[in-house]
C-alpha cells in the first residue's frame, strides 16, 4: 500500500466517478463544468429516477425488500459526483414551518435552531430571483411570495421561479383550491407550509440551468488556492490517534492513501454512506461492529437509525392540453431556451400544496394514530402534494396528482453489511411500519384528498381514471395500490441524527460534533435530527452555512 499525507486545515472529501481529473486545473475548462447529468431542467422532467440507474452520477442503492410495500426493492437515487444529491434532485427550494425548526432546538437543547434564527443561513446561502413574469407568459399562475425572505446580496446558490409554466399546472392549483387548499400569501419560505403555491427552484434564470452546489458554492471556491478536490476518490475509512481524528484512509483505482487534516474532519457522504463511514471507522452500535470484527472505538447505537423517508404515491388521469413532455419535443422550445432561457427547457417545479387531514377525513383515524399525529407541532402540515404531467406508453397526454406523507411517524435503518466500503449498506425504508398505522391512514385519506381534486376539473380530463382506475374503492383496495406503487423523493434522513448527550440515540451534538470522538462532524442530510416537512434542500443548505460559522469562531 503507498501513503502519503497532504495537511490542510479541512480535509473535505468529495466522492466522485465523473472523470474530471486534470479538467480542474484548467479554468476554461473548469467554467464550463456541470454538475449533473441533467443541467437543463426540463431534461429532468422526462428522467425516470426510480426505475434507472445512471451510474455515473449515482450509487445505485436498492433497499432490502420492503415489507410493508409489498416486499418490493427500491432503487435510491443518491449522487455520486461533485455536488452530490443536488446534481440529481428536483430542484425544489424551500423552508420548513416554524414549529417544526423549533422542535429541531428543543431536541437539541440550542435556541439557535428556532427559525427565527435559522434565517440569516437561510438567507445567507442563496440569491434569490422574483419571477419574470413576462417569459412565464401565463396569466393564470400569479406567483405571491415574501421578499422579506431572501436577501439582496446572498448567494452563490440561484433561488429563482420557472421561467415557464405548464399550463396543466394552472389547472391542478385550481383543483386543489377547490377542495379547500387556498393559495398561500407568502409562499413557502417564511416558515409556514400550508394551502398551495408555487415553488422556488435552485435553477439560475439568467441561463435557465440547474443551480448545484457545485456549480454555485464549489465553482465560487476553487479559485481560493488552499481548496483541493480529488475527484474519483473514495474514502474506506476515518482514521483516529486514541479518539481523535486526524485523517480519511482514501482509494483511487485500486492505490490507497492517507488525508491528513492539521484541524477537523468533515464528513459529508449523506443519508445512507456517511453512518456507513462512521461503523467502518469503529464507531456505532457496538453488536454491529464486533459482527464484522470491527474494533469498537465508540459504542453509538443511533448511528444508521432512526431513519425516516417521505413515501409517494399518485393518481392519474388523461388529459385535454398540451404538456411538457410533448412541447419539449418542439423547435420553438429549443429556440425559447437557447435565446432567452424559457419555455419548457427551462422548468421542472411549479406546484405543490401541504395540508393536515381535514376533518371528514381526520374523524376515521384510529385515536391511537391521531394521538401519534399530535405529537407533532400545531404547524407541520401531514401531506403534501406535488403535481405533474408525462406521456402516457400510448403516447396519450397524462396528468398526475402525487402524495407524500410530510409527517411519516415509521422508521427505518441502514447498517452494513460487510467492513469493506466497496459493498453498498443494507437499507430498510420502513415505509407503513409505524405501530399505530397512522401513516397507512394518512395515505388512504391523501388518496381520497387527490380524487376529490381531479372531481372539479372535469372539462380538462377524460375518464376513467387511468390510475389506478375506478375499481379501487374499499379502504383495504386503496391501500394495497399505494403500498404496490409507492415511490421515493429521496428525502430520507436523520441515520446520525442530532440530540442531547444524554439521548442515547443521538449521533452528533449542536455543532454536529461526533460524540465520543474529536475533530470530526457530520454535516449533512444524515446529520438532521428528523426530516423537516416538505423538501429539505434548503435546510441543508442552511446546516451547512450554520456549522461553517460555528467552525470559523471555534466553536
Amino acid at each position: 500500500m503507498v501513503s502519503f499525507k497532504f495537511l490542510i486545515h479541512l480535509s473535505v472529501v468529495f466522492l466522485s466517478s465523473k472523470p474530471f481529473g486534470d479538467a480542474l486545473s484548467n479554468p476554461k475548462i473548469r467554467n464550463r463544468l456541470r454538475s449533473t447529468a441533467f443541467g437543463i431542467p426540463g431534461q429532468d422532467a422526462v428522467y425516470d429516477y426510480v426505475g434507472k440507474n445512471q451510474p455515473l452520477v449515482d450509487w445505485g442503492l436498492v433497499t432490502a425488500p420492503q415489507t410493508s410495500a409489498l416486499n418490493r426493492k427500491i432503487h435510491y437515487a443518491q449522487g455520486k459526483t461533485l455536488s452530490g444529491s443536488s446534481a440529481l434532485n428536483a430542484m425544489a427550494y424551500h423552508r420548513a414551518t416554524s414549529g417544526s425548526y423549533d422542535r429541531w432546538a428543543d431536541m437539541v437543547g440550542d435556541d439557535s435552531y428556532t427559525f427565527a434564527n435559522l434565517l440569516p443561513y437561510f438567507r445567507r446561502s442563496c440569491e434569490f430571483h422574483p419571477p419574470d413574469f413576462n417569459k412565464r407568459q401565463i396569466l393564470n399562475a400569479t406567483v405571491q411570495f415574501d421578499l422579506s425572505a431572501f436577501d439582496v446580496d446572498g448567494g452563490p446558490l440561484q433561488v429563482s421561479y420557472s421561467n415557464w409554466v405548464d399550463p396543466a399546472l394552472t389547472w391542478f392549483e385550481r383543483a386543489l383550491v377547490a377542495i379547500g387548499l387556498p393559495v398561500n400569501k407568502k409562499g413557502f419560505n417564511s416558515g409556514s407550509l400550508t394551502g398551495t403555491s408555487w415553488i422556488t427552484s435552485t435553477i439560475d434564470p439568467v441561463i435557465g440551468e440547474r443551480s448545484s452546489s457545485e456549480s454555485s458554492f464549489l465553482q465560487q471556491t476553487i479559485e481560493i488556492d488552499n481548496v483541493f478536490v480529488y475527484t474519483q476518490a473514495q474514502a474506506t475509512k476515518i482514521m483516529f490517534n486514541s479518539t481523535r481524528a486526524y485523517g480519511v484512509n482514501v482509494t483511487t483505482h485500486g492505490l490507497s492513501y492517507l488525508i491528513s487534516a492539521r484541524k477537523e474532519i468533515l464528513l459529508c457522504a449523506g443519508v445512507f454512506h456517511s453512518p456507513q463511514l462512521l461503523m467502518l471507522s469503529g464507531i456505532g452500535p457496538r453488536t454491529t461492529l464486533e459482527e464484522y470484527s470491527i474494533p469498537v472505538l465508540v459504542h453509538l447505537p443511533g448511528v444508521g437509525r432512526n431513519l425516516q423517508d417521505q413515501p409517494t404515491f399518485g393518481l392519474s388521469h388523461s388529459i385535454k392540453l398540451p404538456i411538457q413532455q410533448k412541447l419539449l419535443q418542439e423547435a420553438e422550445a429549443l429556440t425559447q431556451f437557447s435565446q432567452d432561457a424559457a419555455g419548457p427547457f427551462s422548468s421542472l417545479n411549479g406546484l405543490v400544496a401541504f395540508e393536515k387531514v381535514p376533518p371528514t377525513f381526520r374523524s376515521k383515524i384510529s385515536p391511537a394514530a391521531l394521538k401519534s399525529l399530535e405529537n407533532l407541532p400545531g404547524d407541520w402540515p401531514e401531506i403534501e402534494y406535488l403535481t405533474s404531467t408525462t406521456i402516457a406508453p400510448d403516447g396519450i397526454s397524462v396528468g398526475l396528482i402525487l402524495a407524500a406523507l410530510a409527517a411519516p411517524l415509521s422508521r427505518g435503518s441502514v447498517t452494513i453489511t460487510s467492513p469493506d466500503i466497496s459493498i453498498p449498506p443494507a437499507i430498510d425504508l420502513g415505509w407503513y411500519t409505524d405501530h399505530t398505522d397512522a401513516d397507512a391512514q394518512v395515505a388512504i385519506a391523501a388518496f381520497k384528498r387527490i380524487r376529490q381534486a381531479f372531481a372539479t376539473i372535469p372539462n380538462i380530463t377524460t375518464t376513467p381514471e387511468l390510475s389506478p382506475g375506478p375499481t379501487v374503492q374499499s379502504d383495504q383496495d386503496i391501500l394495497t395500490y399505494i403500498r404496490n406503487t409507492s415511490i421515493p423523493l429521496y428525502h430520507a434522513g436523520a441515520t446520525c441524527a442530532m440530540g442531547k448527550l444524554n439521548d442515547s440515540q443521538a449521533v452528533v451534538d449542536g455543532q454536529a460534533r461526533v460524540y465520543g470522538v474529536q475533530n470530526l462532524r457530520v454535516v449533512d442530510m444524515s446529520a438532521v435530527p428528523f426530516v423537516p416537512p416538505g423538501h429539505p434542500q434548503a435546510t441543508v443548505y442552511m446546516l451547512a452555512e450554520k456549522i461553517a460559522e460555528g467552525i470559523k469562531r471555534g466553536l
